[in-house]
């Protein structure tokens, strides 16, 4: 009985673990989005810029929807 706790134990923390890494990377990433939006916010904002800023059809970073949906493993 003792032999499954032990091994239930460090399953949970190996998934707590993981966890934590996943959000880490989240985190990050989620961060760098922010950042870049703040720039083209900014740089949007100065004047002259006319349609060349937000809304021109340049694609916005997406990393964070790429961790998002990567598949889990498992």
């Amino acid at each position: 009985m003792e032999d499954c706790n032990m091994h239930s134990a460090a399953s949970i923390l190996a998934s707590v673990k993981e966890q934590e890494a996943r959000f880490e990377r989240l985190t990050r990433a989620l961060e760098q989005e922010r950042r870049h939006v703040a720039l083209q916010l900014e740089r949007a904002q100065q004047p002259g810029m006319g349609s060349s800023g937000v809304g021109s059809g340049q694609p916005l970073s997406m990393a964070w929807q790429q961790l998002v949906l990567q598949p889990q493993e498992m």
